[in-house]
Order: structure tokens, then C-alpha cells, then sequence
């Protein structure tokens, strides 16, 4: 069986007795209506200004700390034309909050340029060496996008060289901040704004909105897309900024945005926030990681076509590498991972990661164990690297109160990025693991997932399906609502991708069908397409847009598996990628062993059948390599163990089934060809003899071998006499016969059976592990 990854938690869906008059009012369904209430919405009128937010409903941005000392300062620098330089990010809100203050500045006639850090050159924040280099190369004023609260060195030497830092930054605030100029940030203390969880872009857009003097609107579409990659809270006016913003990516007019909207293949009036978040966001964060994020600044400010097609072409490219990176050090994290004991906080590190991926890699690390995870690449003495972590693990709460084991540090509730001595790694973990004892992560067993409602099969329609696109943006703080699902009947079942490790299931009622998709399921997926009666599961609701047509889908967040996990891998050609994974190999011939000795894991156990399995031996996960000599060997062995699951290769290393049993009349044949000839060099004469009696070479073996059994032949150095008998006899007797009859039993049960049939073979034979 396959637990579920979550501990699901069920909403109150009983509707309460507003429900239905709101519903009216509203013309939305009850559910719906239900799920507004769930979150705080009471009223048709705070559910109406919630799903339709007005421009005017933005906070005022002098509100902000600083904000009029800051406008001060910029018109100041425009009127005078002293060089200001916007200090960036090499993130996806990094990138948009640069672009976002160095157009609005432009527009304004500014002496204005733009620096984005390089990652692994500068790191991140206020970097002394390159203020240095900018004050040198004239500049008057620095202005920060979301970054600069933790540069307190470098602002103090512009201060110094009586240069002006305005910082406009949205990170965790540290105790000691920089003596900037101007700080601008929505939770600066004593003066909070009246929303604290806007992004990087949402702060430089703030900024934008004083110095112009109105709400420039074709900016938007900056905003959505940092402030959806930033990973913010959509809620409020972090909502109403996401809302607009995607009415303008969808009518945008930057030839940046509509050359990357054709390189990752997406419809520009279909966009979403579910497209910056999975393609959009990706790629611009695919620059930093990898080469420099300035082309992501230059993509979003060229006007020039040409030129943003080539730089499209670019990003694309970059992001495939990327994705490639993350892949195989994702693998080899897991490998590091499964040979150290179990903490309540994954700590992994490897020389030589590149550092450009390693908080992908560390999300990818939590999703897999439930766990938060720190994922560091060695170089020299030091480690370098990222961390994420879970809802109910404040990382950065954990951390800063160990700042002292760390050169570098920084982050916030769910992130981090550190530097430490290779030598504090040991007192680092344990650090970890005690902060996560005082945070109780130890007593939660799994983290939870939110379900909206339970849902009947009968209740889904398009109608259901528009309402709740109303409540969109989804993101972090109004996630997409996850159902329960019942009164369906799974139909069909199937593997889908090129790596047939997505699963597929069509669900129905009363001549209703609908396709639901869970992703990357890996193994589990060919348990589920065995026998899916045992199967539970969560998801969205969503639609499917396929050549026109629109039908609806379920996207599964979650599922749970109550039959036995027996994984199909049947095959007639081994390949080395079957034998990575951890567990008990299993061979019942020792030819088959020594050959693929030298492919398995280190650490796996294994074991050669016949006559050396114990009763009561327990294996997590028991893999059968090869085909047993028969049923009734293979039947004793899964007698004597328990297991949690069941690997079934079942490779056949002289397969009979096809060839099946040679037929009364293909015996009489060659009988009568053996007692008529003498002394035949049968090593070199075989496949000649063979070709002449049209037989099968590997037939005409086997019968020769039971000639040899009942006497009918003799070899003498190599060569074959026949020699006739007088009593009768039993071919079916001997013990070749006897074999072959077995190993056909045995293919056609192991190997021709449809993967549900042999399930029950197995589990039949055996003993669940429970």
C-alpha cells in the first residue's frame, strides 16, 4: 500500500443559512459560496469587491516609510542629472522590479542604469566591491529593488564616499539596519504599511506610483509576474496587482514578453498565474542561476523583435540546461540523502553542484520527504548553498538565532541562502534538529493539505468550473481549492509521457466522463494501472483545452493506495537503469547473477534463490531479476518472506514459451533421421541439420537432449550415433521434457498474463508484509 503524502483536513462544507441567499445575489454556486465564506468573506458585498478589486482600492504609497524622503531624492538626482544606478536582483522579481524603476525613471529623463549581481561572482544583496566600481564609474545615486536591508557595510561606504542609498526591499527586516538614505519597505518597524507581504516588484511599483503621480497600469504586467515567482501572499492588494497584471500579460505589448510567451509555447490571451508560475517564472530565473539575469532586463525593455526572439531563444535554451542540472542533481541528493541517518532537518551536501539550482533541488527534497531541506555545494572549505523549508518550519526564525555558525546568511519563513565551514556542518545539523524540536516538527507525522470539500462525481459542470476561475489568482494564501471526489467508477486506467510516469484515469457516471492526471508517480503509477479499486484521491478541478475543444479534468494533489505496491518491469532486454533502486535482488539462476553483479547497488542484498531464503526473511522491497526453473520454486520462495513490496522483472534468460513443446510428428521426424545416420558433427553441423529438418535450432537441441536422456543417441568426442531400443518408451518421463514443460508454465503464468492476473499469482503465494 502507498500512504498518502499528506494528512488531509476537511473543511466545514455545511452551508450555513446565508448560503443560498448570497448564491442568488451572486449567481454563484452554494459551493462557491461556501469556500468565500471558508476564507472570511461573509457578505455579497465583501465577496463582490473580493472578485472584482478595483484600482482604487490600492494602498496609498506615501504611506510607505520614506517614501516622500525618497521622491525627494530621485527628482533631486533627474533635475541635477547625476547618474543613478538601479541595483537589482537575479531572480524573476529581482528582474521585473529593475525593469519596472529603470523605465519609470527613463520615462522621467533620468541618467539612469541598471546592475544585476552575479550570483556567484557578487552573491546577493549590496555587494561593497561593486558599489565600490559604481561610485568609481561616477554614480551619485544607488537605488536597490528588492534587495539591500541586509547591506548594511555597503551603504555605509557610499555613505562615506557621500554617495545616497535608497534601499526599497520587502526581505526580513534584520536588527541592525543599513544608515541608507531612504528605507523604503512595507513592515518597516513603527511605520508598517497597511499591507506587509507585497514583493520585491510590489515595492518598486509603490515607488513608481509616487514618482509618477498616478497608477501607470502597462507596468502591471512586471508586477504580476514578480509577484507571482516571489511565492507572496495573493491575497489583498498583492491579489488586486496579480488581477491586473494579467489582464495586461494578456494584452501586453512588449515583443520580450510575447517572444518568451512563443518559446514556452503558451497562448498570450490564455495567460494565467499558473503559466508565470510553472514557464514563465522558470525561465527568467533560469538567467541568475546560470549565466547573468541582465539579458532577463534587456528581454523585457527591448522594443526590437528580432532582438527578442534571439533572446527568447536564449532564455529557452538556458532553461532546458537547467531543468537537466536540476534532474541529476535532484538524483544524487536523494543518493546522499539515503545514506545518512534520518534527521528532522535534510542537510546534503557534494562538491561541485552547481550553485545556480540548489534551492530547486532543495524544494524537490522537500516534496519527496515531507522534510525541510538545505542543499550546499562544496568548494574548498566552505559549503554554498540554499534551503526550503515546510509551513510548519520557520527557517529563518531557526537559523537566525545561530548566525555565529554561518559567514553568510539570509532568507525568510519558507527560504534561505547560507555560507558555511565545511568543519561546522555536524554542529549545523544538530542545530537544525533541536530548532525543529522546539518548533514541534517532530510530533507532526505529515504536513496537511487543506480540502476545500467532498465533492459528488455529478456535481461537477462548466458552471462549477467559471465560479471557482472567479476566485483566481490562486497562489500562496488563496490556494486553488482541492475536492474530494466520490459516486464515480474508475473505467480505464494507463501510464502516459515519453518516461510513462504519468498516470491517467478515466472516471464516469450515468455517461459522464472525466480524465483525471496525477504526475510523475513513478513506480506507484504500474501498481495503480495493475488493480486502481484500491485507490484514493484529492485534486483540482480544471479544464482541458485540446484542439478547441474544452472539457473538464482533475489534476490529483495527493493519493492514497490500499492494495499491495507490485511494480510490472517484465521485460525480455535488461538495461542497467532497472537496477538503481534500493532493495532485495532476487535470481534463481547464478549465470544471470555473476553477469549483472557488478550493475546493482552497493547496498543492495542479494540473493540466489533455490535452497538460501529463510523463513521469515523480510525485504522493503523484494526484486525479482530472473525467471525461476518453475512455479512451484518460485511459489516456496514467496512462502518464506515477507515483503512491503514487489519488484517483478521476471527476465526470461532462455525463453521456451514462444517455441512452445516440439509437436508427436517434429519427434518422429527427427527419430527417423537419427537412426538412419552415423557419427554427425553435431557442433558443426547443427545449424545445418536444423535448416534441413525445418526445425528451430534451440528445438531441435532440446529434442536432441531427450534422445540423449532415453538413450535413442550417443556422442562420442562430438559425434552423434542413433541407437534404436526395443522397449517403449516415455519421452514426457525424462527430465528435460519434464523442465521445458515447467519453464513454458512458467512464462505463460510470469510472463504472458496481463499485470492484474499475475498480482493475484503473487499475492496468492505470499505473505504481506503488514
Amino acid at each position: 500500500m502507498f500512504e498518502a503524502h499528506y494528512a488531509w483536513k476537511f473543511a466545514s462544507t455545511d452551508f450555513e443559512g446565508n448560503v443560498k441567499k448570497i448564491s442568488e445575489e451572486t449567481n454563484l454556486k452554494p459551493l462557491v459560496v461556501q469556500l468565500l465564506i471558508n476564507k472570511g468573506f461573509n457578505t455579497t458585498e465583501q465577496i463582490k469587491s473580493f472578485l472584482n478589486p478595483e484600482v482604487t482600492e490600492l494602498n496609498d504609497p506615501f504611506l510607505m516609510h520614506d517614501m516622500q524622503r525618497a521622491v525627494e531624492r530621485i527628482q533631486k538626482s533627474i533635475i541635477s542629472g547625476q547618474k543613478i544606478v538601479v541595483y537589482g536582483d537575479y531572480d524573476a522579481d529581482g528582474i521585473t522590479s529593475t525593469t519596472l524603476i529603470y523605465e519609470t525613471l527613463e520615462q522621467l529623463g533620468a541618467n539612469i542604469e541598471y546592475y544585476i549581481p552575479d550570483r556567484f561572482k557578487d552573491g546577493y544583496g549590496p555587494n561593497k566591491s561593486v558599489y565600490k566600481k559604481l561610485i568609481e564609474d561616477g554614480t551619485k545615486l544607488i537605488l536597490t529593488v528588492d534587495n539591500g536591508v541586509s547591506g548594511f557595510d555597503a551603504v555605509q561606504y557610499a555613505n562615506n564616499q557621500n554617495v545616497d542609498v535608497i534601499i526599497t526591499d520587502h526581505h526580513e527586516l534584520p536588527q541592525k539596519l543599513p544608515e541608507a538614505y531612504a528605507i523604503i519597505h512595507p513592515r518597516y518597524p513603527g511605520q508598517r504599511y497597511p499591507f506587509g507581504q507585497l514583493a520585491g516588484v510590489g515595492v518598486a511599483f509603490k515607488l513608481a506610483c509616487a514618482l509618477l503621480d498616478e497608477v501607470p497600469q502597462e507596468m502591471l504586467d512586471l508586477v504580476a509576474i514578480g509577484t507571482v515567482a516571489d511565492l507572496v501572499p495573493l491575497v489583498a492588494e498583492n491579489r488586486a496587482l496579480v488581477t491586473f497584471g494579467l489582464k495586461m500579460l494578456q494584452n501586453t505589448q512588449r515583443p520580450g514578453l510575447e517572444a518568451l510567451f512563443k518559446a514556452a509555447g503558451l497562448t498570450q490571451s490564455m495567460i494565467n498565474e499558473e503559466n508565470i508560475g510553472f514557464a514563465i517564472a522558470p525561465r527568467l530565473n533560469s538567467l541568475g542561476r546560470l549565466k547573468t539575469a541582465s539579458l532577463g532586463v534587456k528581454l523585457l525593455t527591448t522594443l526590437d523583435e528580432e532582438t527578442a526572439q534571439t533572446l527568447a531563444q536564449e532564455v529557452q535554451q538556458l532553461n532546458q540546461k537547467r531543468q537537466l542540472l536540476v534532474e541529476k542533481t535532484t538524483t544524487e541528493a536523494i543518493s546522499v540523502l539515503k545514506g545518512q541517518k534520518k534527521h528532522l532537518v535534510n542537510v546534503v551536501y557534494k562538491k561541485d553542484w552547481h550553485e545556480g539550482i540548489l534551492g530547486i533541488v532543495a524544494s524537490h527534497l522537500v516534496e519527496k520527504t515531507g522534510r525541510p531541506s538545505i542543499v550546499l555545494s562544496v568548494t574548498g572549505e566552505n559549503a554554498k548553498g540554499s534551503g526550503r523549508s515546510v509551513e510548519a518550519f520557520q527557517l529563518y526564525e531557526a537559523l537566525n538565532n545561530h548566525r555565529e555558525l554561518m559567514d553568510t546568511f539570509g532568507g525568510h519563513h519558507m527560504a534561505c541562502g547560507l555560507t558555511i565551514s565545511l568543519n561546522k556542518l555536524d554542529e549545523f545539523q544538530n542545530v537544525l534538529d533541536q530548532e525543529a524540536r522546539k518548533q514541534e516538527l517532530d510530533k507532526i507525522k505529515k504536513p496537511s493539505l487543506k480540502i476545500a470539500a467532498k465533492l459528488s462525481f455529478s456535481e461537477i459542470d462548466e458552471k462549477l468550473i467559471n465560479d471557482l476561475k472567479l476566485l483566481a489568482p490562486y497562489g500562496n494564501g488563496n490556494p486553488k481549492p482541492i475536492f474530494a471526489f466520490s459516486d464515480y467508477k474508475i473505467y480505464e486506467t494507463k501510464l502516459i509521457g515519453k518516461k510513462k510516469n504519468h498516470l491517467k484515469l478515466s472516471l464516469g457516471q450515468k455517461g459522464k466522463k472525466i480524465d483525471a492526471l496525477a504526475f510523475s508517480v513513478g513506480t506507484k503509477g504500474s501498481c495503480i494501472v495493475s488493480d486502481s479499486n484500491p485507490l484514493k484521491f484529492v485534486g483540482q478541478l480544471s479544464q482541458n483545452v485540446w484542439r478547441g475543444k474544452v472539457k473538464p479534468q482533475i489534476l490529483i494533489s495527493d493519493f492514497a493506495y490500499q492494495g499491495f505496491p507490485l511494480i510490472d518491469m517484465r521485460t525480455n532486454k535488461l538495461q542497467k537503469t532497472m537496477f538503481k533502486r534500493i532493495g532485495t535482488y532476487v535470481f534463481f539462476s547464478e549465470k544471470v547473477y555473476h553477469q549483472l553483479q557488478d550493475y546493482l547497488p552497493a547496498s543492495a542484498d542479494k540473493i540466489i534463490a533455490e535452497g538460501n531464503v529463510n523463513d521469515g526473511y523480510e525485504a522493503t522491497n523484494l526484486i525479482f531479476v530472473d525467471c525461476p526453473p518453475s512455479l512451484d520454486v518460485l511459489a516456496a520462495v514467496l512462502k518464506k518472506v515477507s515483503a512491503a513490496e514487489i519488484t517483478m522483472i521476471f527476465y526470461p534468460y532462455h525463453p521456451v514459451y514462444l517455441d512452445g513443446m516440439p509437436t508427436r510428428k517434429d519427434f518422429a521426424k527427427v527419430y527417423r533421421f537419427v537412426m538412419t545416420h552415423q557419427k554427425i558433427d553435431i557442433k558443426k553441423k547443427l545449424p545445418e541439420l536444423a535448416n534441413y529438418l525445418k526445425l528451430k535450432k534451440d528445438l531441435l537441441i532440446f529434442m536432441l537432449q531427450v534422445f540423449f536422456e532415453v538413450g535413442f543417441v550417443k556422442m562420442d568426442n562430438g559425434l552423434m550415433t542413433g541407437y534404436s531400443k526395443n522397449q517403449v518408451v516415455d519421452l514426457k518421463e525424462t527430465p528435460s521434457y519434464h523442465s521445458r514443460q515447467q519453464l513454458i508454465e512458467v512464462e505463460d503464468v510470469l510472463l504472458a498474463s496481463k499485470t492484474d492476473e499475475l498480482k493475484r499469482w503473487v499475492l496468492k503465494h505470499m505473505t504481506v508484509e503488514n
